[in-house]
C-alpha cells in the first residue's frame, strides 16, 4: 500500500476517529469526578450512617397489639382518619368516690362541707353556710323491706355512772334504776309511716314514706326543753326549723327515729347485709351526720318477754361521747328489741321489750 492510499482511507473515517476521541475524554471526566466525589463525602456518609443506625426497640405484647389494632384501623373505610381527627376527644367518666373508711374516733362524721376547696395547712378558713354545702352521697346503699305495723313496750332502766356514784364516797357500783316504760309505736302501710319514740333517744316523731331507699321521711320533731324542734325532708333539701338552715337532701337518709326502723328493714332485705359496719346518713335537729354501726355478733338476750337471740350493732366507742347500741331479733322480724345509750358522762341507760303486738291498729297518720 502506498503512502498516498493510507492517506485516502485516513482522511475518509477522519469523523470516527473523532468521535471515539470524544467518547473516550467524556469517560475520563467522568471517573475523575466520581473519584473526587468520594474523596469529599466520607464525613457525610459517616454521619448519614450514624443518622440512619438501625434502632430496635422491644414493645409489649399489648402494645403491638394496640399498634396492630390502630394500623387495621386506619386502614378501614374511607374517611376513618379524618372522622377520628373531628370527634372531639372522650371525656374521662364520672367516678363516684368510693365511701369514706369510717373515722376510728368520732361515731358520727358531719356530712356537710364547704362550698370551697379546703385552704392550706395553718390557713384560717370562714365556717361555709349550710344552703352552700355540696350534696353527699350516701355512704352505702343497702335492701330495704319496710316492717310491719308493730308496737313495743320496753322496761327501761338507769345505771349511774362510778364517778357519779363515787361522787358521794362510795365504792360499791351504783344501783341500777328503773325507770318508766320505753315505746315504740309504728304504724305502716308500706307506702306511708308513721312512728312515735319515747326511752333512751328521748322523745321523738317521724313520719314519711317508701322509697328505693328503704324507709323515706318528710317530717321529723324531737322534743328538747318541752318544746319540738321540727326537721323537714322537702324539694331536695332537708331544713331544720330550729336553726333557720338546711343541706341537700341525701339517697337513704334517716332521722334519729327512722333509722331504727330502717335498721330493722336492711335485715329484713338481706341479713347478709349485716355484716362490717353499716352506715347510715341521719339527720337531727341541728344537722346531718353519717352514724356508724358496727356489727358485733349474734347473742343472746334474757328479755322480760324471754329468751331472745338477737344482732348485735354499736356505734364505736368514743371518750366523751354517746354511745347508741341496738340489737335487732330475727324472729321478731329484726325489730330492735333492745337499745343502751351511754352517755358521755358514762351512765347507761337500757330498755329492753316486754310486750311486742304486731298488726295493723290503725292507717298510718301524722305524728308529733
Amino acid at each position: 500500500m502506498t503512502h498516498t492510499d493510507l492517506s485516502t482511507r485516513l482522511l475518509r473515517h477522519r469523523r470516527l476517529l473523532l468521535l471515539c476521541g470524544l467518547s473516550a475524554l467524556a469517560h475520563l471526566a467522568l471517573l475523575e469526578w466520581l473519584a473526587h466525589g468520594r474523596a469529599g463525602a466520607p464525613a457525610a456518609t459517616s454521619g448519614q450512617a450514624a443518622t440512619d443506625e438501625l434502632v430496635l426497640r422491644l414493645l409489649p405484647a399489648n402494645a403491638r397489639r394496640d399498634a396492630a389494632r390502630g394500623r387495621a384501623d386506619s386502614r378501614g373505610a374511607p374517611g376513618a382518619q379524618n372522622a377520628a381527627l373531628s370527634r372531639p376527644p372522650r371525656q374521662a367518666a364520672p367516678v363516684r368516690p368510693a365511701p369514706a373508711a369510717p373515722p376510728q374516733a368520732p361515731a358520727t362524721a358531719a356530712v356537710s362541707a364547704p362550698s370551697s376547696p379546703p385552704a392550706a395547712a395553718g390557713a384560717g378558713q370562714p365556717e361555709a353556710a349550710a344552703d352552700s354545702a355540696p350534696p353527699v352521697q350516701m355512704p352505702g346503699r343497702y335492701r330495704v323491706r319496710m316492717p310491719e305495723t308493730v308496737q313495743i313496750t320496753y322496761a327501761q332502766t338507769r345505771q349511774p355512772s362510778l364517778a357519779t356514784a363515787g361522787a358521794g364516797g362510795g365504792t360499791a357500783a351504783p344501783t341500777p334504776e328503773r325507770l318508766p316504760d320505753a315505746h315504740l309505736d309504728w304504724r305502716s302501710d308500706g307506702a306511708s309511716y308513721a312512728l312515735q319514740v319515747d326511752g333512751v333517744l328521748g322523745r321523738l316523731a317521724s313520719q314519711g314514706g317508701s322509697g328505693d331507699a328503704g324507709v323515706r321521711p318528710e317530717r321529723a320533731s324531737e322534743e328538747r326543753e318541752g318544746r319540738p324542734l321540727v326537721t323537714e325532708f322537702v324539694d331536695g333539701e332537708v331544713r331544720f326549723r330550729a336553726r333557720g338552715t338546711s343541706v341537700p337532701d341525701n339517697l337513704g337518709i334517716q332521722d334519729r327515729a327512722s333509722v331504727l326502723m330502717q335498721l330493722a328493714g336492711i335485715g329484713l332485705g338481706g341479713p347478709e347485709q349485716l355484716q362490717g359496719r353499716i352506715a347510715v346518713v341521719v339527720a337531727g335537729a341541728d344537722e346531718a351526720t353519717i352514724e356508724y354501726y358496727e356489727v358485733l355478733g349474734l347473742e343472746t338476750l334474757a328479755m322480760p318477754l324471754g329468751a331472745l337471740e338477737a344482732w348485735h350493732l354499736a356505734q364505736p366507742a368514743v371518750p366523751g361521747r354517746t354511745r347508741l347500741e341496738v340489737w335487732l331479733a330475727p324472729e321478731r322480724g329484726w325489730l330492735p328489741v333492745q337499745l343502751r345509750l351511754t352517755g358521755a358522762d358514762g351512765a347507761v341507760t337500757t330498755q329492753s321489750a316486754s310486750a311486742i303486738t304486731t298488726g295493723s291498729t290503725g292507717a298510718a297518720g301524722t305524728g308529733g
